[in-house]
């Protein structure tokens, strides 16, 4: 990773980049790090490093395995980007909604949100069968390879589109273009998990006060004995959980998605 170049002109503040380098690193490490990995990764002075940890430490941005003396991060950056209004009024809104959904459906559920070129589950509710499949709070995945992200990048500008789409061959790209017309049309996706075979992902956006697409919920279908709803069930039970949901943002009724 090492020390990062700035652009000429940009202002500079060495403490806070300092700081956002470990964090970044950190992110990447399941397994954590020590402080001599870190200086050795980071290109950095032992002081450095030391200073910026016991910072980082004190604000309650890491924590320190005592039995392995290795550095993590903690749950604080989650927890302040849950309290960001516009973040935690979408999760507030959207819980009873997915548990709701869940609970009919006798599937699990999600919420995802588009950051960059990545999709950011902010909240989930389980399926009450006691086999299931469902997706963590917190994680992220490519924006394109779930069907979330698909349907958020449906709503977006042509040019951030074709920034999207750069590093894939004419036939994804037009692929992709194809599926994104199809969700203009119809408001929601149903198809194969592009991760997970034999499931099907079911998903619908949710749109704010102004019609755009904030989030999606998604219900990644999986075929059970037990779990007798039809995929045709809950499609229509996952378009009225991102009605309501949409409804609750202050999102006209769409006229996609009425039957």
């Amino acid at each position: 990773m090492g020390k990062q170049d700035k652009p000429p002109g940009t202002y500079q503040a060495p403490a806070v980049d300092k700081a956002i380098d470990v964090l970044e690193f950190l992110a990447k490490q399941p397994e954590g790090a020590t402080k001599k990995e870190l200086t050795q990764a980071l290109d950095r002075s032992i002081s450095e490093i030391y200073r910026i940890i016991l910072a980082l430490e004190n604000r309650r941005f890491l924590y320190k395995d005592s039995e392995t003396d290795r550095y993590h991060l903690s749950l604080r950056m989650f927890e302040l980007s849950h309290k960001f209004p516009p973040t935690a009024r979408l999760i507030h809104a959207a819980l009873p909604v997915l548990e709701e959904l869940a609970g009919e459906a006798l599937q699990s559920c999600h919420l995802g949100v588009a950051e960059a070129d990545k999709l950011v589950i902010i909240a989930s509710a389980e399926s009450p069968m006691p086999m299931h499949y469902g997706v963590k709070t917190g994680a992220s995945f490519p924006l394109l390879e779930t069907g979330s992200g698909v349907v958020l990048s449906a709503d977006i500008a042509p040019s951030r589109a074709t920034r999207l789409l750069a590093d894939f061959s004419e036939a994804e790209k037009q692929e992709y273009l194809t599926r994104f017309e199809a969700i203009r049309k119809a408001g929601y996706e149903v198809g194969p998990s592009s991760v997970v075979d034999g499931m099907t992902n079911i998903a619908f956006a949710v749109r704010d006060h102004n019609d755009r697409s904030v989030a999606a919920i998604t219900v990644p279908y999986l075929a059970q004995s037990r779990a007798n709803q039809s995929i045709e069930a809950v499609t229509e039970m996952a378009r009225r959980a991102a009605e309501s949901l949409s409804a609750s943002l202050g999102s006209p009724p769409s006229e996609k998605l009425e039957q």
